[in-house]
């Protein structure tokens, strides 16, 4: 009885074995699948980011070598507002960034600059350019500034200033310069044209004030050919000023 028993144990454990032996060579097969085809599968993933990142390099590279049609170089080109023909930079776009270019500018120049200063919202040289003594300046700069933008000829497109006659009496620091010229604009919504002619007068406030630059004094606005009554813009920001304060202190 003894040897039966130990001869069924001697079975079970030959059997066990050969499950066991099946078992290591089933899994070693399906390692070696695994292990034959991760290769490929691994170099295909890299191959498609290596793809993506060159496609990102290659379009970095692309956005580097684009020149910038903004800021300066882009205003070098820009058709000057003041209609003569000449680059933004090279015309008045000179004298509202060059506090020496507006300085040694003629009068002519002057008023061009102003003209392109309400067309390109240069307020700073609106205000720098109008003589201390002009009866609309305001003391207070900053709300001056503010008045402006909120008022700065926004619904019109300027592209055109005309100089009819520029003249100069006396002499040195005494000078008086004098431009009368033709202001034209077109209304953004109905595409209407039209123009106010003005005379203006310039003079100089000493060295320390714009570097001895034509400043303007003031202006005649006269109706240009073929146009209804002009409306100095100086004078209505001047009584919508006016305006606000009244109420402001009618209502305290």
């Amino acid at each position: 009885m003894a040897i039966i028993i130990r001869r069924l144990e001697v079975a079970f454990l030959l059997l066990f074995l050969a499950l066991v032996a099946a078992c290591v060579s089933s899994f070693s097969l399906n390692t070696h699948q695994v292990l034959s085809s991760s290769p490929l599968s691994f170099q295909s993933s890299s191959s498609l980011i290596l793809r993506l990142d060159a496609k990102k390099t290659t379009k970095q590279i692309k956005n580097r070598n684009k020149v910038s049609t903004s800021g300066f170089g882009g205003a070098a080109v820009v058709p000057c507002p003041c209609g003569s023909g000449e680059g933004y930079m090279k015309c008045c776009g000179k004298l509202h960034s060059d506090p020496s270019a507006y300085a040694s500018a003629t009068a002519e120049q002057v008023v061009r600059a102003r003209y392109s200063a309400y067309a390109k919202r240069e307020v700073d040289f609106i205000v720098g350019s109008t003589h201390p003594l002009n009866k609309n300046f305001i003391s207070d700069i900053e709300h001056w500034k503010e008045t402006i933008r909120m008022n700065c000829y926004d619904n019109f497109e300027l592209n055109s200033c005309e100089i009819l006659d520029e003249t100069y009496e006396g002499e040195g620091d005494e000078q008086i310069a004098k431009v009368k010229f033709v202001a034209k604009m077109t209304q953004v919504d109905s595409r209407e044209k039209t123009a106010f002619q003005e005379t203006s007068t310039f003079e100089r406030a000493g060295k320390n004030i714009m570097g001895g630059a034509w400043l303007y004094k003031e202006g005649v606005i006269e109706t240009a050919p073929g146009m209804p009554e002009p409306k100095n813009l100086d004078e209505e920001l001047k009584a919508e000023e006016e305006e606000g304060e009244q109420e402001t202190s009618d209502k305290e």
